[in-house]
């Protein structure tokens, strides 16, 4: 079997590199990018391993799509164990390092070890040193960004790095290339834990494609649709804020910490005042669409902040989960946030938190000393981002994420707790789309919106469900989330195909053309299957189990205040009930020998044994 990709194994503790090669019978079983990161760390990491220690694997991986120039195919993948839930952890990023990283002469690194000093890597058309960062530690991202070009004589090379945040182990850090986060887990404080400041590369090699020719009439026919389809011209222009007035009128918009699903400042803090902001558009690499966009506040305190985005679940981070409908501080949020590299979803969440603990009287004043932290107070909201990114006072508190911080806080404050496995919720509330009930409890890295249902719960992408149905659930989000572990692998945009602009079939053909050998749809949804039963495995040995496929308290117990959900609640164990069936999971959602024999499992299924979970 021919070799297909390269990887380079770093050792940070040797100080040593070494070229390893993967063949394409492993690309075609796990894909890329997050399937081939969960076959390398299944593999390679021990169960029990302490996220933070030296023995974790940080695995930056691309897919074989990721620099050909076919349309949306640009996110490459940071895999891990999350310091944050202690499960695997998958977060994508897109913009430019993936193919960059490509054309530098390795498709993927495995980064293993710990520096004794802080160090970066500089890896450019085949090889790779280790330079000094001690200059660089504690400099925001952009900072890190411009000081390491300006080393390396040129604009050309692109960067990711963390910030301070991931440097003091904030287990909400993220890593930032360009204006772009591999934002969810954690994995900022693994690269910190590590003293790995960034990751420099650039060069010229060729990425392979094996039927050149086909291949590049092939995407040219994709790109093609684009200006035939309204959806991607209406995304191009907004983006996902777009999305603001449509979830808040459905009713899912969480509010005040998830105690209501309409937010009455959404007339403030909408794309329609996003677009008076707008600078310009911008874009991922080789993308049609250009969906992005670098706004400027407009107003005191906040007036001349700039940032690319917000994107829609920073404006409800920062907006309507913090009480807040000052547009221009949830401007000032975003851009703090990429400067010191922290998730703004868990970031959002956590502070949201903190103000319904503070409107119960669960926080006190001496424990923040001059923060007014109640929801609305925009300025307090903006400074403890601060503080959560430099571990000061409360903020060291809120760093270590909410179900640690609820168990430092105490006091019944457990029971309003907004997270699954320890992982932050996102902007959607599932008491009003109970498929996202199931997407929260079952995903792999924990409580995640992107692999889920919510575009045909809500969006209206077809076929319709309806949102408050539970019958027959469980085969459709497992359909959703087969594709979408195609997408992470392959390194494709979730948005165009959700959006009439690349379908499965479309993926297939381009996959095609690049291995110069025939992909189905059917074998691609196939190694999606794999790829999440392997996932699940490697959380399975971990020690969790459907004890751990739980919702937070308010969404089983408390009825949903207002809205076309108003007197909904989840009905978890049925739904949980019919996904594992759907699954061929047994009833403690552990994957049964069949369906691991059925997709090439049954080795990785006999390694598994139950451990139990540490606090990672």
């Amino acid at each position: 079997m021919p070799y297909f990709f390269s990887l380079l194994r770093v050792d940070l503790t040797q100080r040593k590199f070494r070229e390893e090669r993967i063949d394409e019978s492993m690309i075609l079983k796990f894909l890329g990018g997050r399937g081939l990161g969960a076959k390398i760390l299944f593999d390679e990491l021990e169960p029990t391993t302490d996220p933070l220690e030296a023995e974790n694997k940080l695995l930056f991986l691309t897919g074989p799509l990721i620099g050909t120039g076919a349309p949306w195919c640009v996110k490459y993948s940071v895999v891990t164990k999350s310091p944050l839930s202690g499960t695997i952890l998958m977060s994508l990023a897109g913009g430019f390092f993936g193919p960059a990283l490509r054309r530098s002469g390795y498709d993927g690194l495995i980064i293993e070890g710990k520096s004794e000093e802080p160090i970066y890597l500089w890896i450019h058309n085949g090889s790779a040193e280790f330079k000094k960062a001690s200059h660089l530690w504690g400099m925001s991202t952009e900072e890190c960004q411009d000081d390491i070009r300006k080393e390396l004589s040129g604009p050309a090379a692109q960067i990711a790095c963390i910030g301070p945040a991931g440097e003091r182990a904030v287990r909400l850090a993220c890593i930032i290339s360009g204006r772009r986060a591999a934002g969810r887990g954690g994995a900022g404080a693994v690269m910190g834990s590590k003293n790995l400041k960034a990751i420099a590369v650039n060069g010229t090699r060729k990425v392979p494609i094996l039927e050149p020719q086909g291949f590049k009439e092939f995407q040219m026919a994709i790109r093609k649709k684009v200006p035939k389809t309204d959806r991607l011209k209406v995304f191009g222009k907004y983006g996902t804020p777009k999305n603001l007035l449509l979830v808040n009128e459905r009713g899912i918009f969480p509010t005040r910490n998830f105690q209501g699903g309409m937010f009455e400042g959404i007339g403030q803090v909408n794309h329609t005042e996003q677009q008076r902001r707008v600078i310009r558009s911008v874009t991922c690499h080789a993308c049609p669409v250009a969906c992005g966009n670098l706004t400027r506040a407009a107003e005191e305190p906040y007036k001349g902040i700039t940032t690319e985005g917000p994107e829609y679940e920073t404006f409800w981070a920062f907006g309507a989960q913090c009480g807040n409908s000052s547009i221009d501080a949830i401007i000032a949020a975003d851009r703090l946030c990429d400067q010191l590299g922290l998730d703004t979803i868990s970031t959002g969440n956590s502070i949201g938190f903190a103000m319904e603990c503070v409107e119960r009287g669960l926080l006190k004043q001496e424990e923040l000393e001059d923060l007014d932290l109640r929801f609305g107070k925009h300025a307090a909201m903006v400074e403890m981002i601060r503080r959560i990114g430099y571990r000061e006072g409360i903020g060291d508190i809120l760093a270590e994420g909410v179900r640690r911080a609820a168990d430092r806080i105490g006091k019944g404050s457990q029971n309003f707790v907004m997270h699954v496995k320890g992982l932050e919720l996102p902007a959607y509330d599932p008491r009003g789309a109970k498929g996202m009930g199931i997407e929260y409890a079952t995903s792999p890295r924990g409580g995640c919106h992107e692999r889920g249902l919510i575009s045909r719960e809500t969006f209206g992408a077809a076929p319709y469900l309806d949102p408050l149905s539970i019958e027959g659930k469980g085969a459709v989000v497992k359909e959703a989330q087969d594709e979408t572990a195609v997408l992470d692998s392959l390194g494709v945009c979730v948005f165009p195909p959700h959006s009439d602009g690349m379908d499965m079939m479309d993926i297939a053909g381009l996959l095609s053309f690049v291995l110069g050998k025939s992909i189905t749809p059917d074998e691609l949804m196939e190694a999606g299957d794999r790829i999440w039963n392997l996932e699940r495995l490697f959380n399975t040995r971990e020690g969790f189990t459907r004890e751990d496929d739980v919702l937070p308290a308010r969404f089983l117990k408390e009825p949903m205040p207002e809205g076309p959900a108003k007197g909904h609640v989840v009905e978890l164990d049925q739904l949980l009930d019919d996904y594992y069936l759907t699954r061929q999971w047994d009833n403690n959602g552990i994957p049964t020998s069949e369906v691991l024999d059925k997709l090439g499992l049954a080795q990785e299924g006999r390694s598994v044994h139950l451990h139990g979970k540490g606090d990672c």
